[in-house]
């Protein structure tokens, strides 16, 4: 097998669409969206724009900077996620672990595999031994998979740090240890001695001592400061390190650790209430700078949280589903691997000196997380009509039907059209994240108006494939780097840029009202994401990016589809509404599109 990273060099730089392409993709996706007086304006702004003097200097910016890099907008993409001071409860990623539902494993068991099994996955990206992921023949870029652990999202005024600690057995030394949490307690655990993972059984037993020395909540943790707007956790958490040497220290113990894992002390019922419990569920169950962090219930159920600045949903759900494929329930582990224990892990109880005002700011970062979490609605929806069986039967993407049923959706509940965002990886170039597909097209529109004006079924039908066949050619674009909206981040970043040479430069259509009602400066009222096809794989979501607007986050089997749909509670969302309008419109996708195609 070809070791993980062997490609990296290889991989193509990040392409620079042109500025007249890319002007001409936005002013097709704002017609659904603005009025035709209001599209004749921007488009006027637009053009004009695309032509100026001022228009070349920053695109001659971009590709001064894009001819220097194999990825013109890394920095700037991380700069979007480091410098929202927002508090990560809206930033964060959360996700269930399906296989962790077993009825005969006990909490410590759950967390003992998850732990040894984790950091086997840890070992194997040390040792380059993670297969390279392809798509289509391509070898798609693996730094994603690099970044994985051992990382942490350092709180700083006006814009973070993503500190990162991991390195390669070719690389040199890498920190083994992981963090573990309980009623708020913080442990630091040693994994590896003499260069060997400790087993289940050896995790096990350490765990429990943890336990039995966390009994009582700790009410001053400092992990319900993570939870805060990130320039107040910034100058608490300096402070903190200006009064004392040692919690420096702890701090750093923290940083560096692999990943972080919470035995938690409660149960939830269903799939609808563990999600929103992995990030909502307690402020002490997340160290949130975190890169992942793990959540056990009582149950042995499990749920995850992970900063999405570091890495995307899908490459964090690699090592976790890996973890659940090697799962055994207790009496299994008894039969088979249970054993006299040579050896313990080595812990260290990590407690920081608390001074001045910190512990009311602790109170006062619990009282906010707990007003957020009553504002945040779950639902996690297994549709069961159809899935991507039907679809290939049909030769057609599920993806898109289901981009099309969102907005189907969203048009019933709201009687108006979304500007929708749904991810598109760019991970075939060089450090490729996303991209975003506006898949709001003229041609969805033109079908809409369609189904609300009862049009012949064969009408329908046709202007469907329009807009089904718009969709892919735009999902198409954006996985190669062709998109709309990283473009017009780089255009931005180039404005700063030249500003602080002293050159204004001003870029009159995206200043235009026009661009925020069409979903720029994180005004998609639908955002949306595929998360894989994998049947009993983890699945997950963030927040909406609008706080009147819906997130819906999809994963694709051969019998069903399963969402996440998250909104505010709020008099502009209705969640339920939206869940009901969904399963409405896939099943008119199926049984008058559908049929007989």
């Amino acid at each position: 097998m070809e070791s993980t990273f062997s490609h990296q060099n290889s991989i193509p730089s990040l392409p620079l669409p042109g500025l007249k392409d890319t002007i001409e993709k936005y002013l097709k996706s704002l017609s659904p969206i603005v009025s035709k007086e209001e599209l004749e304006h921007v488009t006027s702004l637009a053009r004009g724009f695309g032509d100026s003097e001022n228009g070349r200097k920053l695109q001659n910016f971009l590709e001064l900077k894009s001819s220097t890099s194999k990825n013109w907008l890394e920095d700037w993409w991380y700069d979007a996620y480091t410098t929202n001071q927002e508090t990560l409860l809206t930033q964060n990623m959360g996700a269930i672990i399906p296989k962790s539902f077993m009825s005969n494993t006990s909490q410590i068991g759950m967390a003992s595999q998850i732990i040894h099994h984790l950091m086997n996955y840890w070992s194997r990206v040390r040792h380059e031994k993670i297969e390279i992921t392809k798509s289509r023949g391509i070898n798609w870029d693996m730094s994603q998979v690099y970044n994985l652990f051992n990382a942490c999202r350092t709180p700083a005024v006006s814009k973070d740090k993503i500190e990162r600690y991991f390195c390669t057995e070719s690389e040199g030394f890498c920190p083994s240890h992981i963090v573990v949490l309980y009623n708020g307690h913080i442990w630091k655990m040693e994994t590896v001695q003499n260069g060997k993972i400790f087993s289940v059984p050896e995790i096990r037993n350490i765990l429990e001592i943890i336990k039995s020395g966390s009994n009582r909540t700790d009410e001053n943790s400092i992990v319900k400061l993570t939870s805060l707007e990130r320039d107040t956790w910034a100058k608490i958490r300096e402070s903190m390190i200006c009064n004392s040497s040692r919690n420096r220290k702890m701090f750093e113990a923290i940083d560096s650790a692999v990943f972080c894992l919470t035995l938690a002390n409660d149960f939830v019922e269903n799939d609808s209430e563990l999600m929103k419990y992995s990030i909502f569920g307690s402020p002490l169950n997340a160290y949130m700078d975190k890169n992942l962090n793990i959540i056990v219930l009582k149950n042995g159920k499990a749920c995850l949280q992970a900063e999405h600045g570091n890495v995307d949903a899908i490459s964090l759900f690699a090592p976790c589903d890996f973890a659940a494929d090697q799962f055994l329930d207790d009496s299994e582990l008894s039969e088979k691997t249970l054993q006299n224990s040579s050896s313990t892990p080595t812990i260290e109880k990590i407690d920081f000196l608390l001074t001045g005002s910190v512990s009311s700011r602790i109170a006062e970062a619990e009282k906010q997380f707990f007003a957020l979490s009553s504002r945040i609605n779950v639902n996690v929806y297994h549709y069961s009509n159809f899935g991507a069986t039907f679809c290939k039967s049909r030769k057609l993407y599920a993806d898109t039907i289901i981009q099309i049923a969102l907005q189907m959706a969203y048009l019933k509940t709201h009687n108006k059209l979304a500007p929708i965002y749904e991810t598109a990886s760019t991970r075939k170039f060089y450090h490729g994240r996303t991209e975003t597909v506006r898949s709001l097209t003229p041609d969805l529109a033109k079908y809409l108006e369609a189904c609300e004006n009862s049009a012949t079924n064969e009408t329908i039908k046709t202007l469907f494939f329009d807009a089904y066949n718009s969709h892919n050619t735009l999902m198409d674009a954006a996985r190669d780097g062709k998109g709309i909206d990283r473009h017009f981040l780089g255009l931005r970043m180039s404005q700063l840029a030249l500003k602080s040479y002293g050159e204004k430069i001003a870029i009159p259509f995206l200043d235009d009202h026009s661009y925020a009602a069409s979903g720029g400066n994180g005004n998609f009222l639908l955002s949306t994401s595929f998360l894989g096809y994998n049947e009993n794989g983890c699945f997950g979501y963030v927040v909406p990016m609008c706080k009147d607007g819906y997130g819906a986050f999809y994963r694709i089997n051969a019998s069903r589809f399963t969402f996440t749909l998250s909104n505010y509670f709020d008099d502009a969302t209705n969640g339920d509404e939206f869940r009901e309008n969904l399963e409405y419109s896939l099943d008119f996708i199926k049984n008058v599109i559908l049929t007989n195609e």
